[in-house]
């Protein structure tokens, strides 16, 4: 029931942070329901920093994610009688 992620891409290969983080957090709304927890471990090494990531991975992945709230499920219930 517990995810645990990471700015995956984002230190040697160079992926831009705060692309990353967004397309987590899309993913995120759409499989909220399945887990109670979701935790990022982020780190800011000798990769980060770069032309590509200036702000290094922390700081775009907690502008885009910290707070986030997502909101229950809706269950719906189709009566076809």
């Amino acid at each position: 029931d517990c995810l645990i992620l990471s700015a995956f891409g984002c230190g040697a290969f160079k992926n831009p942070s705060d692309h990353i983080a967004s397309i987590f957090k899309s993913a995120i709304y759409q499989y909220a329901e399945f887990f109670n927890t979701i935790y990022f471990t982020i780190v800011d090494d000798h990769n980060t920093g770069n032309k590509i990531n200036p702000q290094g991975n922390l700081l775009p992945f907690q502008e885009i994610l910290d707070g986030l709230i997502v909101p229950s499920p809706i269950n719906l219930c189709i009566d076809a009688a």
